[in-house]
């Protein structure tokens, strides 16, 4: 094997050392291989300059290319040993963070612990107190259930002493007292509901003469309602009381003034048609207008108190056109004065 030969051989075991994976060694191996590449070929120029032959100058030609070739590819490999280098001291960098981070992780979590150690240990003992107090305060209650089973007992076989005769006068004076309230009480009561049947048929009698559609006389809760419907008194959106109901409250007054012991109530009811504030207005002057009526009759007014309701206070369904006839309406509510009977209560 002559010595081109040799040079051929090197240059493949170059070419297949570039395309091996790159490390420092490799790099290193390379740089010095074309160091022997050089000196060669500036042995081949001397060679050449000294009259070699045309195959000579064409081997010569080759290694030249060669040369260049592996100059390009020790380029390339300098370029990637120094782009694993950056990205090494880049992951280096990286680690230094991460190993800086995971230490004061690990500095923080101790601090963390230590607190609920010693947060455990605090509620630790204020259970172990709590546990103690109970038990003393379980320990008292039985103790005082004790003490008080025993005076049961000595309560159960003493016998009472006879109140003393002092005592004895009071209580019997006062259950005396007691009776008469109570027996003044019901005759009171008795004497209201006998006044009210009373008044109850003397009103029935003085308002004979008018239908059931234009009133009503009823007893509820110890009160006698005497209902003036609107077609008695009033027209529509009137508070003008026309004859006819004229006669009716005059009527109703002669009985009145015969019980002079009775209050008067005069309610006004409108049904809802119409704005609030008209109805209002409306029920208000209707009351006013049956107590002028009463008032003229020779009924004492400080018995009589007016007050419009509105329509807030129906006794019939407004869906209906009979329903609002109904609530059209004039309530003269009769109440016995019970003055009497408040002081007993009151005593």
């Amino acid at each position: 094997m002559n010595k081109t030969t040799g040079y051929l051989i090197l240059f493949a075991l170059t070419g297949w050392t570039l395309v091996s994976c790159v490390s420092q060694n490799r790099f290193k191996e390379s740089q010095q291989l074309s160091s022997f590449y050089r000196t060669e070929i500036d042995s081949l120029r001397g060679l050449t300059e000294n009259g070699l032959s045309n195959g000579s100058q064409y081997n010569f030609e080759q290694l030249e290319k060669e040369k260049k070739s592996t100059d390009m590819d020790l380029t390339v490999l300098q370029e990637n040993y120094d782009n694993l280098k950056s990205y090494n001291n880049e992951i280096l960098r990286k680690y230094d963070e991460l190993l800086l981070q995971n230490r004061d992780l690990l500095n923080s979590s101790s601090t963390d612990v230590q607190k609920m150690v010693g947060e455990v240990s605090q509620t630790q003992r204020v259970n172990d107190q709590q546990a103690r107090l109970i038990q003393r305060l379980e320990s008292q209650i039985a103790s005082l259930q004790t003490d008080l089973n025993n005076a049961q007992n000595i309560v159960a076989v003493t016998p009472s002493p006879p109140p003393a005769p002092e005592v004895r006068t009071v209580i019997t004076n006062d259950c005396g007292d007691y009776e008469r309230q109570v027996n003044e009480l019901n005759r009171l009561l008795a004497d209201k509901e006998q006044r009210l049947n009373r008044l109850r048929s003397k009103v029935n009698q003085a308002l004979l003469g008018f239908t059931d559609a234009d009133l009503s006389v009823t007893e509820r809760n110890g009160k006698i309602y005497v209902s003036l419907s609107q077609n008695l008194l009033f027209a529509s959106n009137s508070d003008n009381i026309d004859w006819k109901g004229k006669k009716a409250i005059r009527s109703l007054a002669e009985v009145l003034k015969q019980n002079p012991d009775i209050n008067i109530t005069v309610e006004g009811h409108t049904d809802p048609d119409g704005s609030p504030a008209k109805n209002w207005d409306l029920s208000v002057r209707r009351a006013t207008a049956v107590v002028k009526i009463l008032t003229e009759t020779n009924v004492n007014a400080d018995r009589i108190t007016a007050s419009g309701r509105s329509f807030y206070y129906p006794i019939a369904s407004n869906a209906t056109a009979a329903g609002k006839a109904k609530n059209r309406r004039t309530e003269i509510i009769l109440s016995p004065r019970l003055d009497q009977l408040y002081k007993i209560i009151n005593e």
